[in-house]
C-alpha cells in the first residue's frame, strides 16, 4: 500500500517531469488582491513561453492554461 506522503512524493515528481518537459512554470495568483476577499479566490496557471529559432521565426507558440481557481470561505 502507498501512504500519503508516498503519493505525494511520487505526484510532485510527476508534476515537475511534466512542467520541465513544456518548459512550463506553475502560479497561483490571488484574484481579489487587496479586497476583502483577498486570499480567497486563488487562481492557478501554466505558463509556456513561445520559442524561436535563430532566425526569429516560431517554433513553439506561447501558451497559458487555466487550471482552475480555489473559492474559499467566505465571512458571512
Amino acid at each position: 500500500m502507498m501512504s500519503r506522503d508516498d503519493i505525494e512524493k511520487n505526484f510532485r515528481s510527476d508534476l515537475m517531469v511534466l512542467l520541465k518537459k513544456y518548459d512550463a512554470t506553475l502560479s497561483a495568483e490571488d484574484h481579489f488582491s487587496g479586497y476583502a476577499e483577498c486570499g480567497q479566490d486563488i487562481r492557478m496557471n501554466v505558463s509556456i513561453d513561445a520559442k524561436y529559432d535563430s532566425d526569429g521565426n516560431i517554433i513553439k507558440d506561447h501558451a497559458e492554461i487555466d487550471l482552475g481557481n480555489y473559492m474559499g470561505p467566505t465571512d458571512s
